[in-house]
């Protein structure tokens, strides 16, 4: 066998069968499927294999990393891509949003590892490390490599910027275990995020699950989206509270910003060009938003006495004097974790419906709150 490239518009390499007359065999072109909302991965598909690429640079559009995915073969030997074989059976699942990836998938089986269980309101996922069927492998910052190696998972699946080589740690990558990489916390708004779950349908063979999955999860947040379309009066609205020194508030281009004015909302910064989060100083917030309509997503408070005992100023805020709190933790583990970052993730139409019910409730009236209860 010997290796031939292929023209530079096509990114792999194929295997080329050779005797003494050489001979070439068909190309299988790679057709990229498209995506509706998620930036950050490509799915790039022939007869033969499957190829995600990752892009981990927020300002370009430069691939950070390329898996290939394949059922029989090896489909050559690119040594600038990951190799998996899939379906994947048995997963390391280093966040609970994969978690709650994999549940949507009815995958949930293939988890035979996880990073803290304390971040976990997923029974399955509770009941398996209980009874050592699920492994943990990460209580603190650093995953137990040693304990990683002997379970030999087919597929280590983590967090980062997109390169396995920089993403994990060493030794599991000197191991030989796949590793492989989720950028869905860089997307910024919520039907991009929710869209990854046709990057995880893709390493168990269940694209097709996948995008119906999502096709029903997009047509749910869009109705929603349009019923707020009718809104005069948006009211307007206050997050977070201050940590520390600072005070983090989404940007005006970030999920969060995204999801409120999905809502119908004014947030406070949907202006500021920016994403992520920023940190701000309290006196900043104040005279931003002291006259907002509703505070959202309190941290992990669960009474109204608990914020003024944090900081005494909390209380002059329109918002605080109107009672108009919320917090995104009505359902929440023993730990105190709230399922919101592990379900709400993979379902924002339930979360966009939430809020748009404490907006405005007579656009639903017969809502019942799933992720966010009254801070009383």
């Amino acid at each position: 066998m010997k290796l031939k490239l292929l023209l530079y518009l096509f990114p792999f390499v194929v295997l080329v069968a050779c005797n003494s007359s050489e001979k070439k065999t068909d190309i299988n072109i790679s057709k990229e499927k498209k995506l509706s909302y998620a930036k950050r991965f490509k799915i790039k598909k022939n007869n033969e294999f499957t190829t995600l690429e990752l892009l981990g640079n927020k300002n370009n559009t430069d691939v950070t990393a390329r898996f290939i995915l394949y059922k029989n073969e090896k489909p050559g030997d690119d040594k600038n891509a990951y190799y998996i074989k899939v379906p994947v059976k048995k997963i390391a699942c280093m966040s609970s949003i994969y978690g709650a990836m994999l549940t949507k998938l009815n995958a949930q089986h293939s988890i035979v590892a996880v990073d803290n269980i304390d971040y976990y309101t997923n029974l399955f996922i509770q009941n398996g490390v209980n009874n050592k069927s699920i492994v943990e492998l990460a209580k603190g910052f650093n995953v137990e490599v040693e304990k990683t190696v002997a379970l030999n998972p087919d597929l280590f699946m983590t967090f980062g910027m997109g390169n396995p080589s920089e993403d994990a740690d060493k030794k599991l990558i000197q191991a030989g275990i796949p590793i492989a990489v989720s950028l869905d916390h860089l997307e910024e708004t919520p039907l991009g995020r929710a869209e990854w779950i046709k990057f995880f349908g893709c390493f168990l063979d269940k694209e097709n699950l996948a995008d119906s999955l999502f096709s029903i999860t997009k047509k749910k947040y869009n109705d929603l989206k349009e019923l707020t379309k009718s809104i005069e009066h948006k009211r307007s609205v206050l997050t977070e509270i201050k940590y520390g020194d600072a005070w983090y508030v989404p940007a005006g281009k970030s999920y969060m910003a995204n999801l409120l004015k999905d809502a119908g909302a004014n947030y406070f910064l949907g202006n500021q060009n920016k994403t992520g989060s920023t940190p701000q100083t309290f006196e900043y917030v104040y005279n931003s938003a002291k006259d907002c309509d509703v505070w959202l997503n309190l941290y992990n408070l669960n009474a109204k006495k608990e914020l003024v005992s944090y900081d005494e100023r909390y209380a002059l805020f329109s918002a605080y004097k109107k009672n108009e709190l919320y917090n995104n933790n009505k359902n929440q583990n023993i730990k105190g974790y709230s399922d919101y970052w592990e379900t709400g993730i993979t379902n924002p139409d339930e979360v966009l419906a939430d809020i748009i019910y404490i907006l405005y409730p007579h656009l639903l009236s017969n809502h019942t709150l799933k992720y966010y209860k009254k801070v009383e």
